[in-house]
């Protein structure tokens, strides 16, 4: 227990990292970056890897063009996506969450409409898409002992050019990434979980505790509004399941 406490303080360390390397950088990392720690957790290609290879991709291509803490701060929709599609959810509670979706990202495409937030409402919605992609595509992965380590050798050109911030962000993913499989496979608790909520909140409050952080306004409230609705969705299904079970 001891050391599964240490690999999760690790991971949430290397998420830190993560995000503020891509703060430093502008959201300018090269594709590849992005590309390689997907290309070193599926060393067996289906459709469920070609989506998240896919995913990654057009994420990457969207953060020279966004607001690094938007860019980031969408991903608190992986445990929105995990409890919403729990199996303790409704069709109600799916058809509610994502009207308040919707709604949120709407407010923040008008913003952006308005030019009172860098980037654009298309792009946003474009981010919005392919992280619930990739959502779904690592929804269907199973942890395994194979990986393509020879895609490390794709960080060479990253030395050798001075990209050290490409090469550390690649690094940082794949850390995250093995970490969680060594987590996920432990039965004693529900680490998978855990990480979902806890890897998107440190990342982003990375960027905000960050030194000359510059943080919009509209960008936190949508933050703290998909954080909250998700807890609050967690909190009432389990409540639920708890009085059906009494």
């Amino acid at each position: 227990m001891l050391f599964s406490t240490f690999q999760f303080f690790v991971t949430t360390l290397l998420a830190a990292v993560c995000a503020r390397v891509i703060s430093v950088s502008e959201g300018d990392l090269p594709i590849l970056a992005l590309i390689i720690p997907v290309l070193w957790l599926i060393p067996n290609w289906g459709v469920s890897a070609l989506m998240l290879l896919g995913s990654v991709t057009v994420y990457g291509l969207t953060l020279p063009h966004q607001p690094i803490s938007l860019s980031v701060g969408l991903w608190i929709l992986f445990p929105l996506l995990m409890v919403v599609f729990s199996r303790r959810s409704s069709i109600g509670v799916i058809a509610t969450t994502t009207l308040i979706v919707i709604t949120l990202l709407v407010g923040i495409m008008v913003t952006q409409s308005g030019e009172k937030l860098g980037g654009t409402g298309f792009t946003t919605l474009i981010q919005a898409l392919s992280i619930i992609m990739g959502w779904w595509a690592l929804r269907q992965w199973k942890p395994t002992k194979k990986h393509g380590w020879w895609a490390l050798v794709l960080l060479l050109p990253f030395w050798i050019a001075g990209l050290i911030h490409a090469a550390l962000f690649s690094l940082c993913v794949i850390g995250i990434m093995a970490t969680m499989e060594n987590l996920v496979k432990l039965k004693t608790f529900r680490w998978g979980k855990l990480l979902c909520w806890t890897i998107p909140t440190v990342g982003f409050t990375a960027l905000v505790l960050a030194p000359n952080a510059e943080l919009p306004k509209p960008v936190f409230v949508v933050w703290l509004c998909l954080l909250g609705t998700a807890w609050m969705t967690d909190y009432i299904l389990r409540s639920v399941e708890n009085n059906e079970e009494i």
